[in-house]
C-alpha cells in the first residue's frame, strides 16, 4: 500500500512497533521493527528485505517491492523517497512534544548532549536523547522515533535532546524538517575547519550550522568563530542569542553545559558530572577471548548499541558474556532483559570490583566475547583491566574511527558510484584483518582483498560475510576457496583451466573470478598476446562454472610524481586490453585500476566501477604533500616502563656493553624488542620513543623482548608510564626513514604476540 499521511500517523502511533532501522544487521526484535530500505550511491536496502522477512520483520518502507518478495505476507509501505518518508515519520512520531534541545557544532556535541542528559536525569526529569552519534539527517529521524519508544503519543511530558551534524551542503534543511516544531533550544559548540572542503567556503558551512538552530527561541553558541554571530543574527533574528566563552573547547564542554543550566533546568549551576567518554575498546586476550569495554553513558538504551557492536564482533567460536556494573538509568533487570534479546545468556552483575576480580580471573574465561558495561569509575574500570591483564604489556592500538575517516576521505575522491575494495592482506597491514574488515563491512566497502586463501578463511571464521578477493595464486587450496566463498584473481590460462575443472568437481557454477591484466607492473597478469587464448577458454561450455566479476590491473608508478607518462600509458593499455577481452566474451565486468596513490592523482581520468584502497586506509600517504594531512593516524604502538635505574656517567648498558651513558642518567627498561617488531637497527640511539611528550633515545642493543631508553630529561618519569614507539606523536614514517624502508614494512613487522586493542571515540 502507499505510505499516505494517514498511514504515517498510524505507524508513528503504533505501540507494537518499537524500532525503526535502516541497517539490516541491527535488527534484534524483528516482530517489533519497521525496516526502511534506503538507497545510496553504493548500497540498496531493498536487497536485504528477503532475509529480513525470513528473520521475522513484517513492516517495510520501500521505493519498490523486490521480485523475490512479491506475495510475501508482510506490509510494504511504498513511497517515492524512503529518506523523505523517514523525516515525515519522525515529525509524526514527535507529535505535540515541544521540549526539544538540538546540539550542533564541529566538536564536543556528544559530550554536551550527554552532560545535559545525565544532569536532567539527576534532577528527576524524564529525558530522551540521540543514542550514540545518530546525528546525520537519517540519524536524527531515527533518534526522534527512538525517543518515543515506550511513551504514548498522548504523553508529552519529557524532553528530547538531539545531536545534529552536517558534513556537506543541503543537509541542514533535512534535519530542520524533522525538528522545526519540537526543538526550541539550540546549542552550537566549537566550530572548526572540519568538513570545510565539502562546502564552497567556511562561511557557507557556518550558514548551514546556523540554519539548524534558526527556528529556536534561544540559542547558546560558542563564540570562537567570528563568522558565527553575524550568521546567527541573519538566520534567527527573533531568537535570544547567548554567547559562551571561546575558551569552551571540547575539553571544557562544561562551559557550554553550565550556560544551559538556568534555561533548561532552572538551576544556577549544573550538578558536577564528569565528561562522557565515547571510547569503545576491543582487546584480544588469552583463551580465545575478546574484551569489549564501552565507556559511554551507561543506561539501558545505550546497552542496546553496545550489544549491537558486540554482535558485529562476535566470532562463531565465541559465546557472549555481559559483565554489568552500575547504571545511570534503568535497572539491572531491564539490562538483563535487553541482553537476552541480543542472545546473551550469561550476565555477571558486579557489586564490588575487588570481589569480581578475585572470583573471575581472566583465565577463567574461554572462547568468550566479554562485554564490560557500566558507569565509568576508577573502581569499575579495574574490572576490564583485570580481564585484559593476561595480554602482553605492549599493545598496538588501532583507531577504528580513523579507519572510517580515511575510508571516507578516499571515497570522496571518487565518483559517487565507485565501490572501494579495501586491502586487508598481511593482517590488514599488521593491524588485524578481522576487526578492520568488520568496520569496513559496516561502512559499505564493496569488497575486501587478501593475498592468500588462508587470510580469506580467517576473515570468514571471524564472521566477515562481504565479498573477499584472493589476489595471489590459489595452487591446491580449491576446496577451502569454494567452501569459504573466496573470489580468486586469475592471471594465466592454465590457472583458469584448473579453476574451472575444480569448480566442476565441487559442483560450483557461476563462481566469481577476477581477471588480472599486466599493463606495466610486470609481475603477473595477462598481456595482449594472451587475451585471445583467455577469450577462447572463457568461451567453452564448461566455463559457465565461473563468471568474470571484474577485470583489473595494478599501477606501478602512481606515487612517482615524475612518471605520470608511464601511468597514463598503463591507463591506456588497460582500456585497450579490457575492450579486447569484453568484445570477445560479450559482457562488461567491473573494472578496477586505481590504487591509493591513483585515487589521489588520477581519479578524474579513471571513472571505473571499483578502486582498491591500501596504505592510505591505514593513515599513511603514498607520497608527501598537502593531501597527506587529510589522513588520520590509525595505529599506535605503545608499551610501558617496567624498570627505572639511575646510573653514573660511563655505565655500560645491554648486550656487549654496546650502550654507555655519557652523563648521570635515568635508564628505563621497556618490554618490547625485536621479537615484537622493534628492529635491532633502532638501538644505540638510532631511534627515539616518546615518554610524557619527551623523545627518549634508545640505549644499547635492542634485545629480543626488551630494550632500554634514556629518560633522564622526562620530568616526573615513573614505572608504569606509557611509551609511544610510533603513533600520533611519533609518525611511523620516521622509523621507516631510519631503516631506509617504507612504512608498510614497519607496520607489518609488529609481531602477532603484541596485543591489538581496537577503539572508537
Amino acid at each position: 500500500m502507499k505510505l499516505t499521511p494517514e498511514r504515517i500517523a498510524a505507524l508513528a502511533a503504533d505501540s507494537d512497533i518499537k524500532y525503526l532501522t535502516t541497517d539490516s544487521r541491527s535488527v534484534f526484535a524483528p516482530e517489533q521493527t519497521v525496516f526502511a530500505a534506503l538507497r545510496t550511491g553504493l548500497a540498496d536496502g531493498h536487497r536485504y528485505i528477503r532475509s529480513l522477512i525470513d528473520a521475522g520483520v513484517r513492516t517495510f518502507v520501500v521505493e519498490y517491492i523486490p521480485e523475490d518478495c512479491a506475495g510475501a505476507d508482510v506490509e510494504f509501505l511504498e513511497t517515492d523517497s524512503v529518506e523523505s518518508a523517514l523525516r515525515a515519520i519522525a515529525r509524526a512520531r514527535v507529535g505535540q512534544n515541544t521540549s526539544g534541545i538540538v546540539v550542533t557544532g564541529s566538536r564536543g556535541k556528544t559530550k554536551v548532549k550527554e552532560l545535559l542528559y545525565r544532569a536532567m536525569l539527576a534532577r528527576g526529569r524524564r529525558v530522551r536523547r540521540s543514542p550514540g552519534s545518530w546525528n546525520s539527517a537519517v540519524g536524527v529521524a531515527r533518534s526522534l522515533w527512538d525517543a518515543r519508544r515506550d511513551i504514548p503519543m498522548t504523553d508529552n511530558d519529557f524532553a528530547i535532546i538531539t545531536e545534529a551534524a552536517i558534513d556537506g551542503p543541503g543537509q541542514a534543511e533535512k534535519i530542520v524538517e524533522c525538528i522545526r516544531h519540537s526543538h526550541k533550544i539550540g546549542v552550537i559548540t566549537d566550530i572548526t575547519s572540519e568538513h570545510d572542503t565539502a562546502f564552497a567556503s567556511h562561511a557557507d558551512k557556518i550558514r548551514e550550522k546556523a540554519a539548524i538552530v534558526a527556528h529556536c527561541d534561544v540559542i547558546f553558541y560558542n563564540d570562537s568563530d567570528p563568522e558565527l554571530l553575524p550568521a546567527l543574527r541573519r538566520a534567527a533574528p527573533a531568537a535570544r542569542l547567548v554567547a559562551v566563552s571561546a575558551d569552551a573547547l571540547p575539553a571544557d564542554c562544561p562551559t557550554v553545559y553550565h550556560a544551559l543550566a538556568k534555561a533548561v533546568l532552572g538551576l544556577e549551576h549544573m550538578p558536577v558530572l564528569p565528561l562522557a567518554s565515547t571510547r569503545v575498546e576491543i582487546s584480544e586476550t588469552t583463551n580465545g577471548c575478546t574484551v569489549l569495554r564501552d565507556y559511554f553513558t551507561a543506561d539501558v538504551r545505550s546497552l542496546e548499541n553496545t550489544l549491537d557492536t558486540m554482535r558485529r564482533h562476535l566470532t562463531p567460536a565465541q559465546t557472549p558474556v555481559l559483565v554489568l556494573g552500575p547504571l545511570v538509568e534503568g535497572t539491572p533487570e531491564q539490562a538483563e532483559d535487553v541482553a537476552r534479546r541480543f542472545g546473551v545468556d550469561r550476565v555477571i552483575r558486579v557489586a564490588d570490583a575487588a570481589t569480581f576480580v578475585a572470583e573471575h580471573p581472566a583465565e577463567s574465561f574461554a572462547n568468550n566475547l566479554i562485554v564490560v558495561f557500566g558507569q565509568s569509575s576508577e573502581d569499575f574500570d579495574s574490572v576490564a583491566a583485570s580481564l585484559r591483564s593476561a595480554a602482553h604489556d605492549t599493545t598496538l592500538e588501532v583507531d577504528l574511527d580513523a579507519i572510517v575517516h580515511n575510508y571516507n576521505y578516499y571515497r570522496s575522491l571518487l565518483p559517487a558510484g565507485t565501490g572501494i575494495i579495501a586491502m586487508v592482506k598481511a593482517s590488514a597491514y599488521g593491524m588485524g584483518a578481522v576487526e578492520i574488515g568488520k568496520t569496513l563491512q559496516s561502512h559499505g566497502a564493496a569488497a575486501l582483498a587478501v593475498a592468500v586463501v588462508d587470510e580469506g578463511v580467517a576473515l570468514r571464521t571471524g564472521g566477515i560475510t562481504m565479498p573477499v578477493i584472493v589476489l595471489n595464486p590459489v595452487t591446491n587450496r580449491y576446496p577451502s576457496l569454494f567452501a569459504n566463498r573466496l573470489e580468486p584473481a586469475v592471471f594465466s590460462v592454465e590457472e583458469l583451466d584448473r579453476l574451472i575443472h575444480e569448480a566442476g568437481r565441487a559442483g560450483v557454477t557461476d563462481y566469481p573470478v577476477h581477471i588480472k591484466l599486466d599493463t606495466g607492473m610486470h609481475r603477473v597478469g595477462f598481456i595482449a598476446e594472451q587475451i585471445p587464448a583467455l577469450i577462447e577458454r572463457l568461451s567453452r561450455p564448461d566455463a559457465a562454472r565461473v563468471r568474470v566479476a571484474s577485470v583489473f590491473s595494478h599501477l606501478a608508478t602512481a606515487d612517482c610524481l615524475d612518471m605520470d607518462a608511464y601511468t597514463e600509458g598503463q591507463i591506456a593499455d588497460f582500456n585497450r586490453l579490457y575492450s579486447m577481452l569484453t568484445d570477445g566474451i560479450a559482457s562488461r565486468p567491473a573494472r578496477h585500476l586505481l590504487n591509493t596513490a591513483g585515487m589521489m592523482r588520477f581519479a578524474d581520468r579513471v571513472d571505473f566501477e571499483r578502486a582498491r584502497l591500501g596504505i592510505g586506509l591505514y593513515g599513511i600517504a603514498p607520497f608527501p604533500g598537502p593531501q597527506s594531512r587529510r589522513l588520520a593516524t590509525v595505529a599506535a604502538l605503545r608499551t610501558t616502563i617496567i624498570s627505572l635505574k639511575h646510573w653514573p656517567e660511563g655505565t655500560p648498558i645491554g648486550y656487549g656493553c654496546r650502550g654507555r651513558v655519557d652523563r648521570p642518567s635515568v635508564i628505563a627498561t621497556i618490554p618490547i624488542g625485536y621479537a615484537d617488531g622493534v628492529n635491532r637497527h633502532f638501538g644505540r640511539g638510532n631511534a627515539s620513543f616518546k615518554v610524557r611528550g619527551v623523545e627518549c633515545p634508545t640505549v644499547g642493543n635492542i634485545c629480543m623482548d626488551l630494550c632500554m631508553i634514556d629518560v633522564t630529561d622526562v620530568p616526573g618519569v615513573s614505572v608504569g608510564d606509557s611509551v609511544e614507539i610510533f603513533g600520533p606523536d611519533m609518525p611511523v614514517e620516521r622509523l621507516a626513514e631510519i631503516l631506509d624502508t617504507i612504512p608498510y614494512e614497519i607496520l607489518t613487522s609488529v609481531s602477532p604476540r603484541v596485543s591489538r586493542t581496537y577503539f572508537r571515540h
